[in-house]
């Protein structure tokens, strides 16, 4: 009874605790199913509680998923510059159960953008600038997804994000990664991924912290030999 009662207590406290406090790139085991949570350690920092509920466990590449529900709490007016990061690592598992991590370095999809460890500039002048046009009104107008929030369309970023619940339910949210390139495939092989996504302001104080736990599988079609390193696959439609 009392190595059952010690081997409990001994379960309980090794159990990974979804906070700030969380150590990224020290995986001791493999990761199960996809986790989503709040990192930051700013009391006073913008965004809180962040909520996303997934159509799947896992990641497959190449391959798509759905954002179902997101939730987020914003407790103060949003106020940029916010300065984006995200930090990547990677764990594979070897024989025995022995585990590796690296860092992920940054990889180039476009002039602009990477994946891997990144940094992103100012999220707010972000979507200041990527405003879809309407041909119609011979304007930018809001992100549809902003609305979909109860955004003020006519303070489509930052500024318009003030102090209060915001979320999506039945959001449905496609993310489509089926069109990576076989260089970055080649790279992104199956494996265990942590990310930290982090905004800072102008003083470089913490505004947001979103950590992020997923298994990546390689989707693998059935109609072609090889993998990734043979080249890009697609899906069959």
């Amino acid at each position: 009874m009392l190595v059952f009662f010690l081997a409990t207590i001994a379960a309980v406290s090794a159990q990974t605790v979804y906070d700030s406090t969380y150590q990224f790139g020290s995986l001791a085991s493999p990761i199960d199913n996809v986790v989503v949570f709040d990192c930051g350690s700013n009391p006073d920092r913008a965004f809180k509680n962040w909520q996303f509920v997934f159509d799947r466990t896992d990641l497959e590449l190449p391959g798509i998923f759905t954002i179902i529900d997101f939730d987020v709490d914003v407790t103060k007016q949003v106020v940029g510059p916010l300065f984006a990061r995200i930090e990547a690592w990677r764990a594979i598992w070897l024989f025995g159960g022995i585990g590796t991590t690296i860092q992920v370095p940054c990889l180039p999809v476009d002039p602009v953008y990477g994946v891997g460890t990144c940094e992103y500039g100012d999220l707010c002048q972000i979507l200041t600038d990527g405003k879809p046009f309407d041909a119609m009104s011979n304007s930018t107008v809001c992100y549809e997804d902003g609305l979909l929030l109860g955004i003020n369309p006519d303070q489509c970023g930052c500024e318009g994000m003030a102090p209060k619940h915001y979320g999506i339910k039945g959001w449905n949210k496609l993310i489509d990664l089926s069109g990576l390139e076989s260089g970055i495939l080649t790279f992104l092989a199956s494996g265990d991924y942590e990310l930290r996504a982090t905004a800072t302001d102008a003083s470089g104080v913490e505004q947001a912290c979103i950590g992020i736990r997923v298994p990546v599988k390689e989707y693998v079609d059935p109609n072609a030999g090889g993998g990734w390193l043979f080249g890009k696959k697609k899906r069959s439609n």
